[in-house]
């Protein structure tokens, strides 16, 4: 395939009498090193010391005793960096070296998510932050509060009437514009995704792989119309806080190669209430004992549980204030294997016509369908600040 903008295109023909000749797009980053971003500089970063009384921050002694600081050591992968200085005077001093340690972070990397996410948790707006450059530091700017989530949000193609993913049918074609699949190396769709801004889907972090595609628009996986999008997903996000264990932060972004014209979905301004009727969605199994997902779109109506009821049918589970229940206590309705990642709709109220926001993201449950036990959602409101961060730095 030739490279064209630093993109390599082709376009698959069907032949099949089933798909009346339908065509199917590609596309893919090019490895030429022209069109490779050089992100990471390696004498360049910046250095953050949480707060004054910080464990990691030395007492300054008399200068006279003490050497002057060395240059920090090169950003560690777990995000650390230090400095020494030598004791001049050794009958004065406790030690013949003091140690210095920080935080830092490379601009656009893994470890400026991390150190973002505990200057938010810590509240440490008054923290200490510094960029170096082996030159002379200087005070580092806070991220502008630009967002680039479009103000149209939402509203669907055109409007449907809602079907009843165990115990859910088929959804009409288009109904969720935003709803995407994520594939894995081998092809599979083995989560779903939301389309939040022309160029980020929101999935969760247990979906996260090392090679990841998407396609958007998609309704039938087996009959490709050839309105169907799909691309390599261009860089992973995941939270800096996920927790495997405890599925804890089980939210995630992935950045498209570039923007594409679909309808995205609104981000929540408030949370849902309890027993609002909410929408999921998914190409995952419909039947517990089922081995594969279905191929085409299923939706399903699910009310919002109450957080002490969610808690008391989960008691052998942790349940923290970023997850939310959903689900039929009958289990007549419910996600599966699946649909991880996929979007909990709720319409919001007060519009002329019906509007959608991503109030979850299908995270895990006991089982699929079962009686008093509910659906764990990620709560999407919870990191809202996150989300903007990542879409305003790195688009």
């Amino acid at each position: 395939m030739e490279c064209m903008n630093c993109f390599q295109r082709r376009m698959k023909l069907c032949i099949s009498d089933s798909c009346q000749g339908s065509r199917m797009y590609e596309e893919r980053p090019c490895r030429k090193k022209r069109c490779k971003r050089k992100s990471r500089q390696k004498e360049s970063f910046h250095v953050v010391h949480l707060n004054e009384n910080s464990s990691y921050l030395i007492k300054q002694g008399p200068s006279d005793i003490w050497s002057k600081w060395s240059a920090w050591t090169p950003c560690s992968r777990n995000c650390r960096t230090y400095r020494v200085r030598r004791c001049r005077k050794p009958g004065r001093c406790n030690k013949q070296e003091q140690k210095e340690e920080a935080y830092c972070y490379e601009e656009k990397s893994n470890c400026e998510l991390l150190i973002l996410n505990l200057l938010e948790h810590n509240r440490s707006n008054d923290a200490r932050r510094f960029h170096y450059n082996n030159q002379d530091p200087s005070t580092t700017e806070r991220p502008r509060r630009r967002t680039n989530i479009p103000k149209r949000c939402g509203v669907p193609n055109r409007k449907t009437r809602m079907l009843r993913i165990i115990g859910g049918t088929e959804a009409k074609r288009y109904k969720w514009p935003w709803h995407v699949a994520v594939l894995n190396q081998h092809m599979e769709v083995f989560c779903g995704g939301t389309l939040i801004s022309p160029r980020w889907v929101l999935t969760a972090s247990h979906c996260i792989r090392k090679y990841l595609r998407v396609r958007l628009n998609a309704h039938d996986l087996h009959a490709r119309d050839g309105a169907d999008i799909e691309m390599v997903v261009y860089k992973t996000f995941p939270h800096p806080k996920f927790d495997y264990k405890t599925v804890d932060n089980d939210i995630a972004l992935l950045m498209l190669p570039r923007p594409v014209h679909i309808p995205v979905a609104c981000l929540p301004t408030k949370r849902p209430k309890p027993r609002q009727l909410c929408s999921v969605m998914g190409w995952g199994k419909v039947d517990p004992d089922d081995v594969y997902g279905v191929p085409i779109l299923h939706e399903a109506k699910l009310p919002i549980v109450p957080s002490r009821t969610c808690r008391k049918s989960y008691k052998q589970f942790f349940i923290s204030n970023n997850m939310l229940c959903a689900g039929w206590a009958s289990g007549r309705a419910d996600t599966c294997a699946g649909d991880s990642g996929g979007g909990l709709m709720c319409s919001l109220k007060g519009s002329r016509r019906t509007v959608y926001s991503i109030q979850g993201i299908t995270s895990f449950g006991d089982g699929c369908g079962q009686k008093n036990k509910y659906g764990i959602y990620t709560t999407v409101f919870n990191y809202i600040g996150w989300i903007n961060y990542i879409i305003n730095h790195f688009s």
